[in-house]
């Protein structure tokens, strides 16, 4: 399958047309989706869940959950629609087939990767994982400074050479205007062109933390819903260079509470935008040293859950604060998104 689009589209100067919040179905409703992830005390993704064992608020207040689904690793996989032979005899064991099953597009914003060292262990990590990839993976390299591209393939060395050439810094090539936030919206076109892939979908997002700006809180949640839209999962992998300036908070994944974190903030990158996506799309954040075991651990299939409701028919247009509570007993940590701005608003 051609992706020239994929990497097409980032180059471009690009203004996105305001798109409203959640899924319409046919009848003219609209499902607002909410990704969930459900740890229990070792961290593992707890699969196998029914509806009745969550509880979803809205702004405090309990909403019935519409639709549910689980999204399990291996689901999507491709049935065998080889024909029976018309006379009964027994087929031969057909030979494998090398289909693309997942699609991963890993983005390395290369304009907050603090340090060479860490680059050098961002391109080390990155060559293990590409020495990994299975037969059923297909795998694009793309950075926010669209100084570097490589579209889906699972051919090795053209991945492995790409890896090799990822620079500390480079000029960035990404035609924005001023007043947008390149990350945001060199995602927001892979979101896009991924939409219609078949198969599992999941963009890795490998970065020191980005600043979005008080005056563009609306941007992460429009983002998520993007993303949920088209089924593709971000995960983040914080490199560390803003953690601590951001505080204990962030890292561990707490609610970052967009629009109203009321933090003075020491300089122009944070972690919270990457838990929030992470959080937001049913997928994992991570911060730490060994970023061969991180890359590993974002590259395996979780489960999650899809929780699906519909939305107040009056809105104020301000931020809509979720909450996801679990029924079943045990220790669980529970990452879903925080919230929503209603269609609209």
């Amino acid at each position: 399958m051609r992706t020239a689009l994929l990497f097409g589209l980032i180059a471009l100067s690009w203004a996105p047309a305001q798109e409203q919040t959640g899924s319409t179905f046919k009848s003219g409703v609209t499902m607002i989706q909410v990704p969930v992830t459900v740890r229990d005390r070792d961290g593992h993704a707890v699969g196998d869940l029914k509806k009745e064992d969550f509880q979803l608020f809205d702004n405090g207040k309990p909403v019935e959950i519409a639709g549910f689904s689980e999204d399990k690793p291996g689901s999507r996989a491709i049935p065998d629609r080889s024909l029976p032979d018309p006379n009964g005899a027994a087929q031969p064991a057909a030979a494998p087939m090398d289909v693309p099953e997942r699609y991963i597009a890993y983005f390395v914003d290369d304009v907050n990767i603090h340090g060479i060292s860490i680059l050098q262990r961002v391109r080390e990590a990155a060559t293990k994982q590409v020495n990994a990839l299975q037969p059923g993976d297909r795998v694009a390299i793309v950075t926010s400074s669209c100084s570097l591209m490589q579209e889906f393939t699972n051919d090795r060395a053209k991945l492995l050479d790409t890896v090799s050439h990822l620079q500390f810094s480079p000029p960035p090539k990404c035609r924005v205007s001023g007043v947008q936030v390149v990350q945001l919206e060199v995602l927001k076109n892979v979101v896009k062109a991924m939409a219609n892939l078949p198969g599992r979908r999941q963009i890795i997002l490998i970065s020191g933390g980005f600043w979005i700006g008080h005056n563009r809180s609306d941007e992460p949640p429009d983002l998520i819903d993007a993303a949920v839209r088209a089924k593709v999962v971000i995960n983040a992998l914080d490199t560390g260079g803003a953690t601590e300036s951001a505080g204990r908070g962030a890292a561990n994944g707490m609610d970052p509470g967009f629009g109203n974190t009321g933090m003075n903030v020491p300089n122009e990158t944070l972690p919270l935008v990457l838990v929030e996506l992470a959080h937001g799309t049913g997928g994992t954040y991570v911060v730490g040293n060994d970023l061969s075991v991180s890359f590993r651990q974002l590259s395996t299939p979780e489960s999650y859950y899809v929780l699906s409701f519909v939305p107040p028919e009056k809105t104020d247009g301000k931020f809509h604060q979720l909450k996801v509570k679990l029924e079943k007993k045990g220790k669980f940590t529970i990452e879903a998104r925080n919230g929503y701005f209603p269609a609209g608003s």
